[in-house]
């Protein structure tokens, strides 16, 4: 049976145009083509899905960048009012870090709740006003959604506080806790015995200092000069690095490292062994005007050694400096005017370290005579003298000794081995006899020499005329020396004639 269809007019249309009506056949394919077109729709948009899914998949695998923190979504939560505050009513995520307070090199534990079963979770570290941080951890959460995991604390991070931040994979659920990590405090350790005294070497090990800085190294104090100066690597540590053994007090003491450029100052102990010097005069027995030298060893290495005669404290009256193995050498002239034991003390003046010694002065015992054994009034005699100091002034007395006035008469100069010959010159006078005696004194060494020219008398009267007081010259001093006291025994002749 065929479907009609009538024309009708269209309302307001043209007279003689008539409307079509729709037959069943016509719905039939409507319907069909609605199905398709369904059909397609579903199918694009599972595709789709499992495109997206796939690609989220592939991105969560691969892993989030080590250097950028991915933004996290925002998500508006509901919240409540607490202690005047506006806190999450939501439980969400959250992580603990534990220690909150950790120093470089140190292990943080990542404890976490509020996450989906069996997530993803990536642990980034992100420095104090910056958008870009660190990967340090991965982790995956329970069936119960919470999350264990950990991480190093880098040691290029000191003095700061940092956010670690925990993201689930695909950016769905985040959180955050804060980690600091003290001002200035580093770590260092002595490989091997941790015990010895200056001069000796150690091997350390330590980080937690800025990248590539200068470290200074101090023995039990944290100013002045540094024992030595380490630099450390790109990631602020230092490995196995010979450090030698400073100056520190004897017994228990520190090793201290400062970074030049953040101060981080790290520490260890150590037992400071005492040092015991030893201090060697050569010769042991000398005369004033010659040398003495000294050797030691055992000081700090390159202290100041302050020497002191005769005493320990005050002025010292040398001062060397240590070699770099604590040794020394020096070499001076005794002064004259020591006679006898003389006693030596050498102090390190950074160690304190002591030791004294000795060295015994030897005095000048010189011999001479007068150029003839016997003369008569108005004969000009000279003088021979040997082992005085060299070349120190020799003074004559007449009678000096004897119990007479101890007069000066005549004076000279010995040469560099201290002897003297045809030196100095005396008229012998009128009145004397049978025999003269001179004494002859060195200015310096106050060795003492005497000698005696016998006086004929002559068969007749001889004028000689009487010789003004002598007076040292300049060129030998000018201004005598002190004479001892008439009541000093006579020395017995040296080289004294018949």
């Amino acid at each position: 049976m065929e479907s009609r269809t009538e024309e009708k007019p269209v309302a307001g249309g043209s007279p003689g145009k008539k409307q079509r009506k729709i037959g069943w056949k016509q719905l039939a394919a409507a319907a069909v083509a609605v199905v398709i077109v369904w059909q397609v729709a579903k199918t694009v948009t599972h595709t789709g899905g499992k495109a997206q899914a796939t690609n989220a998949a592939s991105q969560s695998s691969a892993g989030p960048s080590p250097t950028f923190v991915p933004p996290t979504r925002a998500t508006p939560t509901p919240t409540v009012t607490l202690g005047d505050q506006a806190v999450s009513a939501d439980g969400g995520a959250v992580i603990l870090a534990n220690p909150g307070l950790v120093s470089p090199g140190g292990t943080v534990s990542i404890e976490g709740s509020g996450f989906d079963a069996s997530a993803s979770v990536a642990v980034w570290l992100r420095p104090p006003r910056s958008s870009t941080g660190t990967l340090v951890a991965r982790g995956v959460t329970s069936k119960y959604g919470t999350l264990n995991t950990g991480f190093t604390m880098p040691t290029s991070l000191t003095g700061a506080t940092a956010d670690v931040v925990a993201q689930e994979a695909g950016g769905v659920k985040t959180a955050t806790a804060q980690i600091v990590t003290p001002i200035g405090v580093g770590h260092v350790v002595i490989d091997g015995k941790a015990a010895g005294q200056p001069g000796d070497t150690v091997t350390v090990s330590a980080s937690g200092f800025g990248p590539d800085e200068k470290i200074d190294v101090y023995w039990g104090r944290v100013a002045g000069t540094p024992a030595a100066t380490l630099t450390a690597d790109g990631s602020g540590s230092i490995s196995q690095a010979s450090v030698p053994v400073g100056v520190a007090p004897t017994g228990p003491t520190t090793l201290v490292l400062v970074g030049e450029k953040t101060k981080t100052t790290a520490t260890a102990p150590y037992q400071m062994l005492g040092l015991y010097p030893v201090l060697t005069p050569h010769p042991y027995a000398v005369q004033p005007g010659h040398s003495v030298t000294l050797t030691g060893s055992g000081f700090a290495p390159g202290e100041q050694v302050l020497l002191y005669l005769n005493g320990a404290s005050g002025t010292p009256a040398l001062t060397t400096t240590a070699s770099s193995g604590g040794g020394l050498s020096l070499s001076f002239v005794v002064p004259f005017g020591l006679k006898g034991n003389q006693t030596l003390t050498a102090i390190g003046d950074q160690s304190r370290a002591a030791v004294d010694s000795g060295f015994d002065v030897l005095s000048y015992n010189p011999s001479a005579q007068v150029s003839t054994y016997g003369a008569m009034p108005g004969t000009t005699v000279s003088f021979y003298a040997s082992g005085f100091a060299a070349n120190e002034v020799v003074e004559v007395y007449l009678g000096r000794g004897q119990g007479n006035s101890g007069q000066l008469v005549s004076a000279f100069r010995v040469n560099s081995k201290g002897s003297a010959a045809a030196a100095g010159t005396y008229v012998i006078p009128n009145g004397t006899g049978p025999a003269l005696y001179f004494t002859m004194v060195g200015q310096q060494s106050g060795g003492t020499a005497t000698a005696k020219v016998s006086v004929t008398t002559p068969s007749q009267p001889v004028t000689v005329p009487s010789q003004p007081p002598y007076v040292l010259p300049p060129s030998l001093g000018g201004k005598p020396s002190p004479q001892p006291s008439a009541s000093q025994p006579s020395a017995s002749p040296s080289g004294t004639g018949a």
